[in-house]
């Protein structure tokens, strides 16, 4: 899949690799990196392209997972969902006219930023946002049907 000559262009520390050995040393590097540092890591290709025009294959992928100093730190939490992390990137494969790879760029590598979801952490917060009691937060405005429906139990 491979050729022999593979050039290895790592956008993240600005160096050039050239060999399929080093190539291999190096993604094995950056794997042991990535199982050094998270607790538990997952490899998604998000996207796949292959572009006939100029012989490329683009692909876009993510690393999620949960940091280990981050799961030293907050081992008493029951719902670890919130402390995962996620980092996403783009590479660009270069296919040869002997439909080898002859060159893997990886071009940007940056954190995802997971969507910002209000968070409600107990029941009597939920309650509090529901009849408009907390003026900061989106309301229901619940409270005017309940004092409007006692004081027609009470008539």
């Amino acid at each position: 899949m491979y050729s022999i000559d593979v050039e290895f262009i790592n956008g993240l520390m600005n160096t050039k690799t050239r060999g399929r050995v080093v190539y291999q040393l190096t993604l094995s590097l950056w794997r042991l990196l990535c199982l050094c540092y998270y607790a538990e890591a997952r490899l998604e290709v998000l996207k796949l392209t292959k572009h006939m025009e100029d012989g490329t294959i683009k692909a876009r992928w993510r690393i999620r997972g949960l940091p280990f100093h981050t799961l030293l730190l907050r081992f008493y939490r029951k719902d670890k969902s919130q402390l995962y992390r996620s980092y996403d990137a783009f590479s660009t494969f270069y296919i040869g006219q002997d439909g080898l790879i002859h060159c893997h760029k990886v071009e940007k590598v940056m954190p995802a930023q997971p969507p910002v979801l209000p968070r409600v952490t107990s029941l009597l917060a939920g309650a509090l946002v529901a009849l408009g009691v907390q003026e900061h937060r989106p309301a229901l405005n619940l409270l005017p049907l309940l004092l409007s429906s006692l004081r027609q139990s009470r008539n």
